[in-house]
């Protein structure tokens, strides 16, 4: 299974927001797990991108400015224009990023359930929605589940 890293908050958000119960509700818990560490993995190594190529003073601690964004006061590590063209370049390959989830023995009754929640799905959608459930359906129709 194979999903791009800028795809991963959209498909957990997507899955946790379905009203699921018993082992349905249980395989989706084990799938987000999953997803939640690869986005834990995503955000360290994007931290990482920023902090190689922010501004640092004299204690290699990153320099930051503040700036409003919503009304809201947020700061912002300072790039000189070089290293912020290489940061969004460096930071937009890491969300193109295949995260591959290995259709193995262990992961069968899991990937089987999802697959089976998501393309039998009797619900509606509009818009963005529409498009992202078909995004997410594609995902799932491209798992090659091993034969029990």
């Amino acid at each position: 299974m194979i999903i791009k890293n800028y795809e991963i908050s959209e498909l957990y958000a997507f899955l946790f927001n379905l009203i699921l119960k018993g082992k349905e509700s249980r395989m989706r818990t084990r799938f987000l797990k999953l997803l939640e560490d690869q986005l834990n993995l995503v955000n360290q190594e994007r931290q990482q991108l920023v902090a190689d190529y922010a501004e640092k003073d004299e204690n290699e601690e990153i320099l930051y400015t503040k700036e409003f964004v919503d009304e809201k006061e947020i700061e912002v590590p300072i790039f000189s224009p070089e290293a912020e063209k290489e940061v969004q370049s460096q930071i937009l390959t890491l969300l193109q990023e295949d995260f591959i989830i290995d259709e193995t023995a262990d992961k069968i009754e899991m990937l089987q359930v999802l697959q089976e929640i998501l393309l039998n799905l009797d619900l509606e959608f509009t818009g963005k929605k529409a498009t992202l459930y078909n995004r997410f359906c594609e995902i799932f129709e491209d798992i090659q589940l091993l034969e029990n």
